[in-house]
């Protein structure tokens, strides 16, 4: 039986598997995604070759969390229980080789100012020249990806972002109901602890709006 089958089997028990089933493995992604596609009546699962190795009921989790949103299911299962641990701690085996000057320096601020230093150092790369999305945290891969908006600029706008992706690594993620919530209670209240929190909002939108002017005017 194939895991795409395995997995849909035991989410969903007793229910006719009436599809044909495709896995196949990618360089295409980031270190430990995936995705699932269904045409007409063929699943077709894709996943990054990180995944290639990892133990089979890990894996299984991975593909029924993503029958889950192909189904808009939000069913549980011990195999989702182990994926998502698995991903929560995976970071602690990924290489960190990507790593530039400017974004190394703000992390080692804030991660000394607000962190005591204890959150380890991610990989740390610029993203897309993007006034829309500031930053990402990616659990597989262990990066932190800054927009290029703030290749210059002050130093704590900078770091604010920082902080709120250094956020996402200290927290990880909460699953419930099949589903993944990232700003939870905690997140939150953490994420208001930054100095003059208000205030760095204000002086955010304002550097955006500028960003936004000179690019709609090329300048």
């Amino acid at each position: 039986m194939s895991l795409i089958r395995r997995a849909f089997s035991e989410l969903y028990p007793g229910k006719e598997f009436s599809y044909e089933d495709r896995l196949k493995y990618s360089a295409k992604f980031n270190d430990y995604n995936g995705n699932i596609r269904l045409f007409g009546s063929e699943i077709e699962v894709n996943l990054s070759r990180k995944w290639k190795g990892v133990e089979d009921e890990i894996v299984i989790g991975l593909v029924q969390s993503l029958l889950n949103k192909l189904f808009r299911t939000k069913r549980e299962t011990i195999n989702i229980d182990l994926y998502n641990k698995f991903l929560r701690n995976v970071h602690i085996a990924v290489p960190k080789t990507r790593l530039e000057p400017r974004l190394v320096e703000s992390y080692n601020r804030v991660n000394d100012k607000y962190f005591y230093g204890l959150v380890e150092m991610p990989n740390l790369v610029y993203g897309t020249h993007s006034t829309s999305k500031l930053g990402s945290y990616e659990y597989g891969s262990d990066t932190i990806s800054i927009s290029t908006v703030f290749r210059e600029g002050p130093e704590e706008l900078l770091d604010y972002i920082m902080y709120h992706e250094l956020l996402h690594k200290k927290h990880k993620f909460y699953i419930k109901g099949g589903r993944s919530y990232h700003h939870v209670g905690k997140f939150k209240k953490d994420e208001r602890q930054f100095p003059d929190h208000n205030e760095m909002e204000r002086q955010l939108k304002s550097f955006l709006a500028k960003k936004r002017v000179r690019r709609f005017f090329g300048f």
